[in-house]
């Protein structure tokens, strides 16, 4: 057997056989019949080995995006092309609800309790404006979330479980709000009261879980602090709006009243 055929032998024992075992037979083998010019070639197949050994024992790493690598190997055709298609995906998702679950509902909200009315007393205007909105968001906001479960669904290190159960709570609340649509009961109604009231405290509990669950979201994005302050910077806006138009609204009944 020549020089060559030996240290290919032992190269393919150390495939099979734990390293200090391998380690200990090539010492072994060369202190007998190894010269001085086999003796380099013998470290250099000992570092050989101890690669081979790192890269076998490589542990699994996984990252929020969902890319895993095993054995230096992408998981399932996470290829530099499919993660930057998922970045898209992940970012469609994301701005999709905050635009419409998390902008356009509360602007429809803001429409039905200040310019149905007073101070603007829209009374033509609002309620269009009203479902345009509502309706608007809610197919924008019902388009992300569809992603959001594609996203889940598609990568098992991509769960998110409360984010999940909060999209779910969104859908829900948000699809019952929209049915109201059809079954707005009418002035003269006993009920009519009620159903205001339940309305909207069904609006306001819907906005609720929205916000919560965009920061929830945002917390699992990639540049997570400009993700929340974008939408800190929405909600800022809403709510100036709202104020001045409750100031401008708590001023016209004080005139009234006097």
């Amino acid at each position: 057997m020549t020089c060559h055929d030996h240290y290919c032998l032992i190269i393919l024992i150390s495939l099979i056989l734990p390293l200090p075992s391998v380690i200990i037979a090539v010492s072994s083998s060369s202190s007998s019949s190894l010269n001085t010019h086999d003796h380099d070639d013998h470290q250099e197949a000992v570092s050989l080995m101890k690669m081979t050994r790192k890269v076998d024992t490589t542990s699994l790493e996984s990252t929020d995006t969902g890319v895993a690598t095993a054995n230096l190997r992408p998981w399932k055709g996470q290829t530099l092309l499919g993660r930057h298609k998922h970045h898209l995906i992940r970012n469609a998702h994301g701005i999709l609800n905050i635009i419409g679950w998390g902008t356009l509902l509360p602007v429809g909200a803001i429409i039905a309790r200040y310019l149905r009315k007073f101070p603007l007393e829209l009374y033509d205007e609002w309620y269009p404006l009203h479902i345009l909105c509502q309706s608007s968001g809610y197919l924008l906001g019902t388009l992300g979330w569809g992603i959001g479960l594609w996203l889940g669904n598609s990568s098992k290190q991509y769960t998110l479980k409360t984010h999940r159960i909060l999209g779910i709570l969104v859908f829900i609340f948000s699809t019952v709000q929209m049915l109201a649509v059809f079954v707005y009961p009418k002035i003269k109604d006993e009920f009519r009261k009620c159903w205001e009231i339940y309305h909207q405290i069904m609006g306001y509990a819907l906005i609720a879980l929205i916000i919560a669950n965009i920061f929830q979201g945002a917390t699992h994005q990639n540049h997570a602090e400009k993700w929340k302050w974008v939408y800190v910077g929405v909600l800022a806006i809403l709510a100036l709006i709202a104020l001045a138009l409750e100031v401008f609204r708590w001023i016209i009944k004080y005139r009234i009243q006097h």
